[in-house]
């Protein structure tokens, strides 16, 4: 016959003030009431008699106290703007903070006030769901939320994380913008200024706005350009990722420009520390050579098209100068640039030499 564990507690008192201990397979449990609903908790605790007294003169009068002082309140959950402040103070710091931070405020806004055990999957996917963006716009708003949650789950206010496992419809493709070659030179020869150095630099290495902002005269080599920094929102930061910190070729006849430039600054180019410093200047010169206005980021993704097209470099090529963590987010890009019917593999392309091979190979 085997062995009977046991099952030892003592009964609670009606005024359900008092908390009680009790094993149950062997471990200490605690008993106890909160504003008169029942809670059992494990202590991790071994049934000795050591640890029965330390679970009655210590482990008990503290929850006692906890319960009397209102630490632990079974009828006041806490909010998500609770958990939301401490996101907030967690982030302070954080690169992305200044970019973010009215993303991660709308958030908020929507559910500042509900308690947040009571915020179901459900809202947070229509919430989601039926944000006027689009879908790849949505992720700051779905990983803030859980990471929000995920706070509260920590703090054990809820049970599951209600933000995880939730799936975005595609958005459809877009079309990549970008200027031709000749509307390339129409530009360069009409800038002037600091635009001048800022657009061969752009068109001819297709490093991003603020990687651009962020460049100081020692990172110009012989050839090539060391990308360490970047400048945004008037802050100085690390690249937006480990791939992004790299070193790139780039012409003389850019370096020359970039030598050229003058020197009253630590940065190249000087005060302007965010990329809307330079949008008047850029609106501006489009205007002059009658172009539609385009972003100036597109000065990037020109040199990423002409690169697949005129077949300089390979997409996995073109991720490294793009500082893109893997090919499948520069072909994500694009892929719609690369046309295959300029691909000429001749009439008699034979991957596996099978003609040659089958006239040695005995038929059987």
């Amino acid at each position: 016959m085997s062995a009977i564990i046991p099952q030892h507690s003592v009964s609670v008192r009606e005024d359900r003030k008092m908390a009680n201990s009790f094993v149950r397979g062997n471990k200490l449990w605690i008993d106890y009431y909160v504003d008169g609903i029942r809670q059992r908790k494990a202590t991790g605790l071994d049934d000795t008699k050591e640890n029965r007294t330390l679970v009655k003169k210590t482990i008990i009068p503290k929850l006692m106290t906890m319960i009397a002082t209102g630490e632990i309140h079974q009828n006041k959950p806490k909010t998500f703007g609770y958990y939301f402040d401490i996101f907030l103070k967690l982030k302070d710091g954080n690169k992305a903070y200044f970019k973010k931070i009215h993303q991660w405020n709308k958030v908020n806004e929507r559910f500042k006030d509900v308690d947040i055990n009571r915020i179901t999957r459900l809202d947070v996917k229509r919430y989601i769901l039926d944000l006027p963006i689009k879908s790849v716009s949505k992720g700051a708003y779905k990983h803030a939320l859980k990471e929000i949650f995920e706070l509260a789950l920590d703090d054990e206010t809820i049970k599951t994380n209600p933000a995880v496992n939730i799936k975005l419809p595609a958005d459809g493709t877009k079309k990549v913008d970008y200027f031709t070659k000749e509307e390339v030179n129409l530009l360069i020869s009409n800038a002037t200024s600091i635009m001048r150095p800022y657009l061969m630099l752009a068109f001819n290495t297709g490093m991003r706005p603020e990687e651009i902002l962020g460049l100081q005269l020692g990172d110009i080599g012989d050839g090539w350009i060391d990308i360490k920094r970047v400048r945004t929102c008037g802050r100085i930061d690390h690249p937006k990722t480990r791939n992004s910190i790299r070193r790139i070729p780039c012409p003389q006849f850019v370096i020359d420009e970039l030598n050229a430039m003058q020197k009253d600054h630590i940065f190249l180019f000087g005060n302007n520390n965010d990329v809307s410093r330079l949008h008047s200047r850029w609106w501006n010169l489009l205007k002059r050579c009658d172009m539609e206005r385009r972003k100036l980021y597109s000065t990037r993704h020109t040199f990423a098209t002409i690169m697949l097209q005129d077949s300089i470099v390979s997409i996995n090529e073109l991720a490294g100068l793009l500082g893109h963590s893997t090919p499948k987010i520069t072909l994500s890009y694009y892929a719609s640039v690369i046309d295959s019917k300029t691909i000429d593999l001749g009439k008699n392309f034979d991957l596996f030499d099978t003609i040659r091979s089958q006239s040695k190979i005995r038929k059987l």
